[in-house]
């Protein structure tokens, strides 16, 4: 959430703004407002659990598991991996039927294919996941490793907020079932891409809990701020009070 001063417009960070009594310190000015939830968030409406996605949120992490394998008969590189596994497969078995023919070249279309029968396993078994806890956003495709692939983090630091639309690829083609992205916000505009080419129920899905999520790991750091504060203000007493009991037992 952004809260700009009504006085001067700067932007007030995240440790000069109390959540429980809304309410905020410009750092620029000094000046202390009141401020509201936006509109369109706290009218906005949950979004249903789209099919073949699982979410898990506790205190420790927010995780989304989903599958992106659907339509596979128009995955370019499905099709392509798939053509390519069998023809290797038939070309090595042909092979193997004929007369004098080197055991080695079989063996090596034999092995060019089982990589492809992976690379197919790879995109029909595989989910996608994505955790989040305070400091990161972790994207892997699971169960199966993929060694060319191990993942990708996107850092929170800067972050303000999470959105989503229509990619442009699919925009310029007008796909019938529209692709969307899904990415982090910093404050200075620029745009981290958490997942790409998604449908739009789990994009606005996605989007919306990772949002809720990123807020409220910004209300707990303000509280912390908080609890921080009100401990020193408590220690500083017990400091002030020493020396006062210090003075009367020497006297």
């Amino acid at each position: 959430m952004q809260v700009n001063c009504p006085n001067c417009g700067e932007k007030v960070p995240a440790e000069n703004i109390n959540i429980q009594k809304m309410t905020a310190v410009c750092p620029a000015c000094d000046t202390v407002f009141s401020f509201d939830l936006p509109e369109d968030k706290a009218k906005r409406r949950k979004v249903k659990l789209p099919a073949n996605l699982s979410l898990r949120d506790d205190h420790e992490a927010l995780q989304i598991a989903f599958r992106t394998n659907f339509r596979l008969e128009q995955n370019q590189s499905f099709l392509t991996s798939a053509v390519g596994a069998f023809s290797m497969t038939l070309v090595s078995v042909v092979m193997l039927g004929l007369p004098r023919m080197p055991f080695v070249l079989p063996l090596v279309f034999m092995l060019i294919a089982v990589a492809l029968f992976y690379g197919l396993a790879l995109i029909v078994v595989n989910q996608t996941h994505i955790q989040m806890d305070e400091d990161t956003i972790k994207v892997t495709r699971k169960p199966i490793p993929n060694p060319f692939n191990h993942g990708y983090e996107v850092p929170l630091a800067g972050v303000e907020a999470i959105k989503y639309e229509e990619t442009a690829l699919s925009k310029k083609e007008a796909y019938d079932t529209p692709r969307y992205q899904v990415w982090a916000e910093t404050v200075d505009g620029g745009r981290r891409t958490i997942v790409n080419d998604v449908t739009e129920d789990y994009a606005v899905f996605i989007a919306q809990h990772l949002q809720e999520r990123l807020q409220m790991d910004a209300d707990r750091d303000v509280s912390r701020l908080e609890e921080d504060e009100h401990r020193s203000d408590d220690n500083a007493g017990l400091y002030e009070a020493a020396p006062t009991a210090q003075n009367k037992a020497s006297r």
